[in-house]
């Protein structure tokens, strides 16, 4: 074989490996976009205020969402944030559920003007699928008596205590419901029943008394004033809250000061723990 043939060889294999590559490329990007169109289709079926879902990177995929609220700063428009990342969050992680194909999301929001309210970047990671479904010992009613009885609501009146259960993207989602009002900051500050919520919630799911996924706590004051806004996922391993001025922050984890200094704020890890990962909990407070 002469250099000239050789040189041919070389060339189409060349050519035939560019092609595949420009292929490849093709039906990734054709992939991405299908699934950032399922998602978007999703967050808008769960009534978000959805400005756009792109790829933000293909490999590996990530997806950016962003979402709009509005400029006037309130406790309902804190609420509705909490709501609208859960959701994202929620979600993405529902597509990666079956197949893994989500390396991570951007959630983006804005306010009508188009101002940053806040970013984060929360990471996927691949898990290993369950072999045997978990048989558990308690039906829904059962298991909402339980949770009434085990939850010491201490000083405050219980406007709600509910389990529902529902279906969403065809998956059964237990979530449990309380709404709270405290007499006063005084009162809530020395119950603190947020601490309450995640022990409680994570006892029923490992002893397999039953799937609880997520508990919706709400903390109202003496005239309809929130308090606290408080989610926590247990399938996501995810702690989220907003709560008011003047209610204390002693229930939730703080980092330890460095010696002889003041306590600072330490940034959050690069990567979030993998969906499937129990310990420890995600904390995310309102941006």
């Amino acid at each position: 074989m002469n250099k000239k043939q050789v040189g041919l060889i070389c060339g189409l294999t060349a050519i035939v490996a560019l092609g595949s590559f420009l292929i490849i490329n093709r039906v990734n990007a054709n992939k991405a976009e299908q699934l950032a169109e399922q998602l978007a289709n999703s967050l808008v079926a769960e009534g978000l205020p959805l400005i756009s879902v792109r790829v933000e990177e293909q490999a590996p995929l990530t997806l950016e969402v962003t979402l709009q609220y509005p400029t006037t700063d309130s406790p309902e428009r804190k609420a509705e944030i909490l709501r609208g990342r859960h959701a994202v969050r929620w979600n993405c992680a529902e597509l990666n559920r079956e197949k893994y194909q989500i390396s991570s999301y951007i959630i983006l929001i804005l306010d009508d003007v188009g101002k940053q309210l806040s970013w984060e970047q929360n990471f996927l990671y691949q898990s290993d699928p369950e072999d045997v479904p978990v048989e558990y010992t308690m039906n829904l009613e059962e298991a909402a008596n339980y949770l009434r009885e085990t939850f010491n609501p201490g000083s405050a009146q219980v406007e709600r205590f509910e389990l529902i259960q529902e279906q969403k993207n065809n998956t059964i989602i237990n979530t449990l419901y309380i709404l709270l009002v405290e007499p006063d900051l005084q009162t809530l500050n020395n119950d603190l029943p947020m601490r309450q919520i995640e022990p409680l919630i994570k006892g029923v799911n490992q002893q397999k008394l039953y799937q609880v996924d997520i508990c919706w706590l709400e903390i109202h004051g003496p005239n309809s004033e929130v308090w606290v806004d408080y989610l926590y996922d247990y399938s996501l391993s995810v702690l989220s809250w907003w709560m008011a001025d003047g209610v204390s922050t002693d229930w939730f984890p703080h980092p330890a000061p460095l010696p002889n200094q003041e306590p600072t704020i330490i940034a959050p890890p690069e990567k979030t723990y993998p969906v499937e990962t129990l310990e420890p909990t995600v904390i995310v407070p309102y941006p």
